[in-house]
């Protein structure tokens, strides 16, 4: 893009054009992808990250002064969001280990601890919305993103969300032992 066509573009993502945002997918989105990849070092961790900045970025209504500002933000702000991600990785897998540690089962405890923890998963799923636990426990089974979406007749982004929402309620509404569970088996909750 030219310095004129820069100018536009900022003008019409400030004005939150739907054209201008689809323009910044495609300008944007699998270098930012590709970005957040060498730093979490997972393609769908790195999809989530980019795609919950262009949200982000709508929901707050964001402005810019100028297209440099603009890229840098964009590149920040993916940077940043996988720091974070990685931290809370890091903490989570800190508590596993401190629980591990302390609780220092025999096996047949330890089996029957974990056995808890998926009872304990089990119970708050239930109390996930319907089409969220639907989408959640066939994300469980072992199906894929557009699986899904092919199955219930969605959209692959309507699942993601979807899945992130589980995740979220998850992670809010479940004993802090449930860390133990994401340690365990990460899969279940990417």
């Amino acid at each position: 893009m030219g310095s004129g066509e820069n100018s536009l573009f900022i003008e019409q993502i400030n004005r939150q054009e739907p054209r201008a945002y689809r323009a910044l997918y495609d300008l944007y989105y699998r270098a930012l992808v590709m970005y957040a990849m060498r730093l979490v070092g997972q393609q769908d961790v790195a999809e989530d990250l980019v795609q919950e900045l262009f949200v982000s970025m709508w929901n707050r209504q964001m402005t810019f002064l100028s297209y440099p500002s603009f890229r840098t933000y964009l590149y920040n702000a993916v940077y940043n969001a996988a720091l974070n991600h990685l931290k809370h990785q890091e903490v989570e897998q800190r508590y596993a280990e401190t629980v591990l540690r302390q609780e220092n089962l025999p096996q047949e405890q330890a089996d029957w601890y974990e056995d808890e923890v998926y009872r304990q998963l089990y119970l708050a799923i239930d109390r996930l919305p319907p089409k969220c636990r639907e989408i959640f426990l066939m994300y469980m089974d072992g199906k894929k993103n557009e699986e899904i979406a092919t199955s219930l007749q969605l959209s692959v982004e309507t699942v993601k969300t979807q899945k992130k929402r589980a995740v979220k309620f998850l992670k809010q509404h479940t004993h802090p032992i449930l860390a133990l569970l994401y340690v365990l088996h990460p899969e279940l909750f990417s």
